[in-house]
């Protein structure tokens, strides 16, 4: 019941005056009576102060308060949310469901967004073979391929191009050449490193490229490279199926995140603590694939891993949750010792 608090009084009747319901437009409340209103109802014009139905007797007199209500209880007033000249989202928000609800109900219908990245794969490896097809003697299936398609697409990227790339300089350099003019981001995948078949170096150089990053301090993905060319980013990952993995979450995610118009790179590290002893070669710093266990007594997240990791070995990327970082100059973990976290953010 919509009224002015001061019409209240404990012992005493307040007759009702018709009746307000959501959607219809906003009246006058009479002095010295009540009107009926309906949750999301407009308050009338002279009301303070709405009561819950539980809180009064009705009867043929009106209403009478049983229980005490404070003036201007359950009233939703206008910019108890945001107010006029708020900023509703800050720039470089993504648009989740959260995001969305907050445009909505702020009335705005449209919002002006920063467009998907386009990206390509270039996939090198002419040993490489679409999982799913007999493999002639020296091939193996192709990971790479669907693995990075989906990462992307986790990424909220519009991959335009996914193309396997015969092991040669010449074809490398084309098929780059004509994708810069493309798209925002290049990934390749495999010839990074430096034997005699590892041909992007040499096509990038073919193109012009400029290298930012032509190797990290990291393990796995040592021989990751970063590069532009114009306008288009190049990022060139390993061809073992778990460096890139990894590169792609320390390195590559963050950037698509960037190129999204994102003011965050996504998903933030935190410390965790580990469940048993882990032993590091001192040198590179270390991201293995680990699993959130529970917590510990002091509400810390506790991790369990592989002690050893091959760069080639899908299986631990089966129950991880993200990446534990070993620093480069420690040699041996002891259990419950805090490291540092890299989630996946529920991608698989």
């Amino acid at each position: 019941y919509a009224l002015r608090h001061a019409d209240l009084r404990r012992d005493g009747w307040l007759s009702v005056a018709g009746t307000c319901a959501a959607g219809d437009e906003m009246t006058d409340l009479p002095p010295g009576v009540a009107m009926r209103i309906y949750t999301g109802a407009p308050v009338p014009r002279g009301a303070d102060t709405v009561v819950m139905q539980e809180s009064v007797d009705s009867g043929s007199k009106g209403i009478r308060l049983v229980s005490p209500t404070a003036k201007g209880a359950n009233i939703r007033r206008r910019g108890s949310d945001r107010h006029a000249g708020d900023a509703m989202l800050p720039r470089g928000t993504l648009l989740g469901p959260k995001a969305v609800a907050v445009c909505a109900g702020a009335g705005a219908g449209q919002v002006t967004v920063h467009r998907r990245p386009r990206v390509a794969l270039l996939l090198t490896g002419d040993e490489v073979t679409p999982a799913g097809e007999p493999l002639q003697a020296g091939a193996i299936w192709d990971v790479n391929g669907p693995m990075l398609s989906a990462l992307c697409h986790d990424a909220g990227v519009e991959l335009v191009d996914r193309c396997m790339v015969p092991d040669t300089r010449g074809a490398l350099s084309a098929y780059l050449s004509e994708l810069v003019e493309q798209v925002d981001m290049i990934v390749t995948s495999g010839g990074v490193s430096v034997g005699d078949r590892d041909h992007v170096s040499g096509a990038l150089d073919d193109i012009g490229a400029s290298i930012a990053v032509a190797g990290v301090a990291i393990k796995p993905g040592k021989p990751v490279t970063v590069s532009r060319c114009g306008g288009c980013l190049i990022l060139g990952l390993p061809g073992n199926p778990v460096s890139a993995f990894v590169t792609w979450h320390v390195l590559g995610r963050p950037v698509a995140s960037r190129l999204s118009g994102r003011s965050d790179p996504g998903a933030a590290p935190r410390h965790v603590r580990t469940s048993a002893p882990l032993s590091h070669k001192p040198g590179r710093c270390e991201y293995r694939p680990a699993k959130i266990l529970g917590y510990d007594g002091d509400g810390h997240q506790v991790i369990g891993c592989a002690d050893q990791m091959r760069s080639a070995d899908l299986g631990p990327l089966i129950d991880a949750d993200g990446l534990v970082l070993l620093p480069a100059e420690v040699e041996h973990v002891r259990q419950g010792d805090l490291l540092e976290f890299l989630p996946f953010n529920g991608t698989d």
